[in-house]
């Protein structure tokens, strides 16, 4: 395979796309990024008709996975020199399947000491063909029997002003609502979201984000300790900020001594 030269981007992140991109010019200058997909299916239709050298695919699409598209291709032939990368938030332990399966991956949101290394595999690769359909079908088995992704975000999209960030969610100390907006309090700074509490806390793991009060969810590895004041109210002390939480009586079960 002669250097890739052109590439094309899906995810259904608008802004892990654009950061993607945006990385992949900073290190890799003669490559191109020549469209970009929010879904499985458009990201086919990209493939077939630019035949990419390097098609990026996130494995939770709408539509089509990314292993979906993966072997679409493969049973196709459309698209035989187009080398596959997927892009995945799985856990560590799912990351073994990749591993196992020797299938170049993406852990999100990207690092680029990582993106660096998936360049240089590429650009040493002496292969023209994809990734065997044998291989995407083992794939899929070790993620959905082996080694289960959590259902919980691991990340998130957040803004401050005109900028968007992406959160890690272990940074988050507290989620406050107010009016349309959720505040989101990290180690780093305050940011917002527009989404419902509720929403919010469907998505996120219960043993690690605690409803506290009605407008309220804290993190629970990040309470250094709660407070009984002298009216019998229950107040949360952080490890990581001079906030104070206070807690409802709905949820002050929560925190009676074992």
């Amino acid at each position: 395979m002669s250097s890739p030269k052109t590439a094309i981007i899906a995810d259904d992140e608008p802004i892990l796309r654009l950061t993607l991109k945006k990385i992949l010019a900073e290190i890799w200058s003669d490559l191109e990024v020549i469209a970009m997909a929010s879904n499985g299916n458009e990201a086919l239709e990209l493939i077939t008709a630019a035949q990419p050298d390097i098609a990026f695919l996130d494995i939770r699409m709408p539509e089509l996975t990314g292993l979906e598209v993966a072997k679409r291709l493969q049973q196709t032939g459309v698209a035989p020199q187009t080398k596959i990368i997927f892009l995945t938030a799985y856990d560590e332990y799912a990351l073994q399947a990749f591993d196992l399966a020797a299938v170049d991956y993406l852990l999100k949101p990207v690092d680029e000491r990582r993106l660096e290394q998936t360049r240089d595999r590429l650009l040493q690769s002496t292969s023209s063909s994809g990734i065997e359909e044998q291989t995407l079908t083992k794939l899929s088995q070790l993620l959905s029997q082996q080694v289960r992704p959590s259902t919980a975000s691991r990340w998130f999209n957040a803004s401050k002003g005109d900028d968007v960030y992406v959160i890690d969610v272990s940074s988050v100390l507290y989620f406050q609502a107010e009016d349309k907006y959720i505040t989101v309090k990290t180690t780093e700074g305050e940011y917002l979201i527009r989404k419902s509490l509720r929403q919010l806390e469907e998505e996120l793991d219960p043993d690690l984000f605690w409803r506290v009060h009605r407008g309220t969810l804290v993190q629970v590895e990040h309470i250094a300790r709660v407070e009984k004041t002298f009216t019998g109210q229950l107040r949360i002390h952080l490890k990581q900020s001079r906030d104070v939480l206070p807690v409802s009586r709905r949820f002050a079960g929560r925190f009676k001594p074992n």
